[in-house]
């Protein structure tokens, strides 16, 4: 995302706009233009981000084409996934399925703690392995068991996604604790939490997600499945085409579509819940997937660089 950024010669001060553009491997491409030797007002301001980010857009077709990600990040992440499925199947059955525990209690308790569940770690771990239920407000349980139950329909569907699968999904994960909205879109504006953009109107949600499984059928032709995954949960998040629950079903799409094509799944930390909706708000002001992309790479690599080694 573009930045100003001011330099001192002698009694004068310039100012440019400036964005750095990846090239792989912590390599940069700066871009800069000079837009006087005053702070422009906020109105002119967003003009001239607006022509510049264009021509930064138009730079980073250049270099990558279509792709989020560069060549070299996507050869890593490509390693890193064959390795890791390597050293998984090595392993005997009993590792490979505390393996997958590990990652749907990590998952559950995340995804829903990003959207404020008070159950902790411990007590996810107890709810789902044991069955046995904390203190805690009933929608919280409910929906850390529904969160279980949803990952793992996704991970055995093989249906394509569309809009039956993805209003079964949301569904199956609300019916117990939103069963009025579970499942069908949104009749009232609603809006991103802590961003400044507006989501899809009532009214225009229909077309806006038919829209969206059109986009999807041409993206997964053109994007690695990452970049693809990025995309599918960015632009569900901008549209918001439920009440409520918009968020955790992003994130079940998000992995649906790694799981479609052979990727490992990814965990979005809490404790990163600032970094990544900060990703998110870039991708709404730049209109594309591109930063949920790199934050997604990041997390990634940090969770299966080194995963099953001994």
């Amino acid at each position: 995302m573009a930045y100003v950024t001011k330099q001192r010669k002698g009694e004068n001060t310039y100012y440019y706009l400036v964005e750095n553009i990846s090239l792989g491997r912590g390599r940069r491409k700066q871009l800069r233009e000079y837009i006087g030797n005053q702070m422009p007002t906020e109105t002119k301001l967003q003009v001239l981000m607006a022509k510049f980010e264009e021509k930064v857009e138009a730079e980073k077709l250049k270099l990558h084409g279509h792709h989020y990600l560069t060549s070299e990040e996507i050869k890593e992440i490509d390693e890193i996934n064959n390795e890791f499925w390597q050293r998984y199947n090595k392993q005997n059955k009993t590792v490979q399925e505390q393996f997958d525990q590990n990652f749907v209690m990590a998952f559950v308790y995340n995804t829903n703690s990003i959207e404020g569940s008070t159950l902790s770690p411990k007590e996810v771990e107890l709810l789902l392995s044991e069955d046995i239920a904390p203190n805690k407000p009933l929608d919280d349980v409910l929906e850390a068991k529904a969160a279980q139950k949803t990952l793992a329909f996704i991970k055995q569907t093989e249906e394509e996604l569309s809009e039956q699968l993805f209003l079964k999904i949301h569904g199956m994960y609300f019916k117990d604790t939103k069963p009025i909205i579970a499942g069908q879109y949104k009749t009232h504006q609603n809006r991103v939490r802590g961003s400044h953009f507006e989501t899809t109107p009532p009214m225009l949600v229909i077309p806006d997600m038919k829209n969206y499984f059109k986009e999807y059928g041409k993206l997964k032709k053109e994007l690695h499945a990452l970049e693809l995954a990025a995309w599918a949960h960015w632009k569900l998040v901008r549209i918001h085409p439920f009440q409520d629950g918009n968020g955790r079903t992003a994130r079940i799409i998000m992995n649906y579509v790694l799981h479609k094509n052979g990727y490992a799944m990814i965990d979005i930390k809490t404790k990163e819940k600032q970094q990544y909706f900060n990703a998110l708000e870039k991708c709404h002001y730049n209109n594309n997937a591109r930063n949920l992309a790199i934050r997604l790479t990041r997390r990634f690599k940090k969770q299966y660089k080194n995963a099953l080694k001994d």
